[in-house]
């Protein structure tokens, strides 16, 4: 595929913006390295389902440790789930028409997943609470979970509205509590609990499984299409095959490296790339909207000609694809490891 084609090629490929997708450097937020829910935070980022904060350097953070506010995770359970709603949902005077919030919390009260903090107001910077959280992510995932096992009772969860649904969450294990007794459910919750949380339930979804070939068409038609491309030196086509077929990092990443590809040509790089041998797909874990496909086995060449100087290399494509449900029904990748990186 064209990523791993241009890190073969003469010019290194450098950081840069995207033209319309989202920036590459949102993609790489400086505080989620060491972090204990590094894995779920950065795939959240890379699905672009969690949005960092860019300071005035241009730095981005995720600030996982920080709590988060009602109308934050409100957005964020919207997007994970691609909810959609055509109702009006309850109206709230504390909800301005046209805030960046204002559209997932009328979707999330028409679909019966939130309430608000009194019968006319949401309260959508104040911050919710473990046991809010809870409440909410059960009643999102409740048609397409089943929640059994044992439950798990906490000390410190009281008789009061959030009850059940903590204790629905914690035989699903997307709950654990806070100790090996206690819930803290009036505690804030922090953005990385919640987006541990909204993980756990998005990987328990089973009841609308995809085909295995709805899934690896995608990537064997993505290869296809470039190298067709490849051999009709069509460049300008990358970003309207891309765009079908790509979304979140991986989006942003082919359109950083089609434009280096283009500023290449125009120097006067020439490219062949021929297909060796043919990838296998394999489907290793699938959800109803996420997916992980393993490629093995696929081999092309790559051949650069510049100033007379010629270079030949040899790229294997084994590795790893990470795909996401789009709200249109469609299935795009958005995360690519490579084997050998």
């Amino acid at each position: 595929m064209l990523l791993a084609s241009l890190l073969l090629l003469p010019l290194q490929a450098v950081k840069a913006e995207a033209a319309e997708p989202r920036a590459l450097d949102l993609y790489f937020p400086a505080d989620i390295e060491e972090h204990w829910a590094f894995e779920e935070l950065d795939n959240f980022v890379n699905a672009d389902l969690l949005r960092g904060y860019q300071d005035a350097e241009g730095n981005v953070w995720i600030k996982p440790n920080n709590s988060i506010s009602r109308a934050e995770f409100v957005s964020i359970l919207v997007r994970a789930l691609g909810l959609t709603s055509t109702e009006a949902g309850k109206t709230f005077a504390d909800v301005e028409t046209g805030k960046w919030y204002a559209d997932p919390i009328r979707i999330a009260s028409s679909l019966g997943i939130v309430n608000g903090i009194s019968d006319t107001k949401f309260g959508p910077n104040t911050l919710i609470s473990r046991g809010e959280i809870a409440t909410m992510v059960v009643r999102a995932f409740e048609s397409s979970i089943t929640f059994e096992g044992e439950i798990k009772e906490f000390s410190d969860v009281p008789d009061y509205f959030a009850k059940p649904f903590i204790l629905k969450a914690s035989q699903a294990g997307i709950v654990r509590g806070a100790t090996a007794t206690e819930f803290k459910p009036y505690d804030n919750a922090k953005r990385a609990e919640a987006v541990v949380m909204l993980q756990r339930a998005l990987d328990l979804q089973k009841v609308a499984l995809p085909e295995d070939a709805a899934l690896t068409s995608v990537i064997s038609e993505a290869e296809a299409n470039d190298f067709q491309i490849f051999k009709d030196k069509t460049y300008d086509q990358f970003h309207d095959a891309h765009d079908k077929y790509f979304t979140g990092y991986y989006l942003s990443t082919s359109y950083s490296l089609t434009e280096q590809l283009l500023e290449m040509i125009d120097e006067g790089v020439s490219i062949e790339v021929e297909k060796v041998s043919d990838q296998a797909l394999t489907v290793v874990e699938k959800s109803d909207r996420f997916a992980v496909v393993e490629s093995t086995g696929g081999s092309y060449t790559t051949t650069t000609n510049f100033e007379n100087e010629t270079t030949k290399e040899t790229v294997h494509s084994d590795g790893i694809y990470y795909l996401k449900k789009m709200e249109d029904g469609s299935w795009k990748v958005y995360m690519y490891y490579s084997f050998e990186e």
